[in-house]
């Protein structure tokens, strides 16, 4: 069962999305929020967190797909006039160096295409400074976080908005829709169609902790309260209440100015140029949790502005998290998702490409195949010295097989079943040797002997073809249970046992046994 995490790495908490595969499709099994430490640096701040997760089974997954945080991603529009991806391939590092304040070896980037036809292409191109993206991803594979994928935070909603509803025209084409994720130190607006693809994205700076600045400097607080303050009773538009409330409202309303700037004319150029009208805003993020705010932008925008609704199998498990874990929740989804419509966009790109075990593999197939070739000479040098030295000792053998044939039989034989046959057989020289003595027959009977058998023999006569017993035994058992073991031996044919006598005492008891001996080999000889 494959296991994708979706790792939002915000600025003020690390927010996971836990999805596994199912026989139905993907189902959220975790959603977790880890706030950050408020002292330290950055890096320092991150690792604490991944800990959190790492303890609270959130990590390692099979997949781990991440937005890259921050303000580091500088977002570029590229429209080229030919749509060929090999042809946008080898022309894109030349559009990407012309915008970029520094050398292009020096930039870690890809793309993602928004439109394609005939006459051309249009591109989203994100860029960042490999130096600051090469130690996240190192960081984040200590903490057994390797992401598989690195996106733009605003690209990652394009699998959000195939689940939104689609919009009704008003004289006119199907208007679009746009996510404003809020967060802590940074706006990610991303407008596209339900259904289809992200259009324009932009990465704006501001947010909550602006909006903590402008609190804690109207009420001379320190911002430590003052972001207490706006998590208990922040509010704007119809939700303030009180002398208190409405300064902090008029403050926070100032704070979002610079971010209203933005917005406006983001909207008002993607309208100009598609000629479709944004038709409705969709907030997350966990400013976005600041009572009255949707009705403050749908004022300044002249926008209608919503909440960003959830799917149900994200509000089961989300756990009073809500739209802040809508970053998170469209990662996972990236790490889901497969098919044509999946975005392409990943930072992962090059050198700093995903290793995985099989990639690894496939990094030093040359030198595995080197190791085989080798391995496989070793092998053949192996087996032609082998059958050399075989042949050899072969020569050998039958040298010494001719050798023998002519001092037993007079004449040189070099196979050897032949050779065997001719010295074993019924006329060959060694017919007349006996194949039997009566020291091996009289082995043969103490052998079979049990070790806890109490028999003495008193009188033991062995020739060739007979042997004579004389026993003196503690019972008359004793007898029956000799022959049986006597008779395991194939040679004694067959055993007679003689008259059993008591000793006067009755406390012993003599008897004798004849036993025949014949051999099946030495009835197969004389067949032959």
């Amino acid at each position: 069962m494959a296991r994708v995490v979706g790792l939002d790495l915000g600025s003020h908490s690390v927010k996971a999305v836990v999805v596994e595969s199912a026989l139905r499709g993907q189902v959220v099994k975790q959603v977790v929020e880890v706030p950050l430490p408020e002292d330290g640096e950055k890096s320092a701040r991150l690792a604490s967190a991944l800990t959190a997760l790492t303890a609270q089974g959130v990590l390692p997954a099979d997949t781990v797909v991440t937005a890259l945080p921050g303000l580091t991603l500088a977002t570029h529009p590229v429209q080229l006039p030919f749509s060929d991806p090999k042809k946008v391939e080898q022309t894109l590092p030349g559009e990407v160096e012309e915008k970029l304040p520094y050398e292009l070896s020096d930039a870690a980037y890809d793309y993602q295409v928004t439109h394609a036809d005939e006459k051309g292409a249009s591109l989203i191109v994100g860029v960042s400074k490999r130096g600051e993206l090469g130690p996240l991803l190192a960081q984040l594979k200590e903490a057994k976080a390797d992401p598989r994928i690195v996106t733009h935070a605003g690209l990652a909603y394009q699998h959000v908005l195939a689940q939104l509803p689609t919009q009704p025209p008003i004289d006119g084409p199907e208007p679009a829709v746009g996510i404003v994720d809020l967060g802590h130190e940074r706006v990610c607006l991303a407008i596209g169609r339900p259904g289809v693809s992200v259009d324009v994205t932009r990465i704006i700076p501001g947010g909550g902790q602006q909006l903590t600045k402008a609190l804690a400097k109207e009420f001379n607080v320190s911002l430590a309260e003052a972001q207490r303050w706006k998590e208990q009773h922040a509010a704007l538009g119809s939700h303030v209440v009180g002398a208190d409330a409405e300064r902090a409202a008029a403050a926070i309303t100032r704070a979002l100015q610079p971010v209203l700037r933005e917005l406006r004319p983001t909207i008002k150029a993607y309208t100009a140029k598609t000629h479709r009208p944004v038709g409705k805003l969709y907030l997350c993020g966990g400013t976005a949790k600041l009572p009255g705010i949707a009705e403050q932008l749908a004022a300044d925008l002249g926008v209608p502005v919503e909440l960003l609704p959830l799917a149900p199998e994200l509000r089961d498990v989300a756990q009073g998290l809500g739209v802040s874990a809508a970053q998170a929740w469209a990662l996972s989804l990236r790490g889901s998702a497969s098919g044509a419509k999946v975005a392409r966009f990943n930072l992962r790109r090059g050198e700093l490409a995903f290793k995985s075990d099989f990639d690894f593999v496939k990094e030093r197939i040359g030198q595995l195949v080197a190791l085989g070739v080798i391995l496989l000479v070793l092998l053949i040098a192996s087996s032609i010295v082998r059958n050399a030295v075989l042949e050899k000792r072969e020569k050998q053998l039958d040298a010494m097989l001719c050798e023998t044939t002519q001092r037993v039989l007079g004449k040189c034989e070099r196979d050897y079943l032949r050779a065997e046959n001719m010295m074993t057989g019924k006329e060959s020289p060694t017919a007349g040797i006996p194949k039997r003595s009566a020291a091996t027959l009289l082995a043969e009977v103490t052998t079979r002997i049990p070790h806890d058998m109490s028999v003495k023999l008193e009188q033991v006569v062995v020739d060739l073809d007979r042997i004579s017993l004389k026993c003196e035994a503690e019972a008359s058992k004793t007898m029956e249970d000799l022959m049986a073991a006597l008779k395991t031996y194939k040679c004694f044919k067959e055993i007679k046992e003689g008259k059993l006598e008591k000793s006067k005492d009755g406390s012993k008891v003599s008897f004798r046994l004849d036993i025949q001996v014949e051999c099946p080999d030495d009835a197969a000889a004389g067949e032959g």
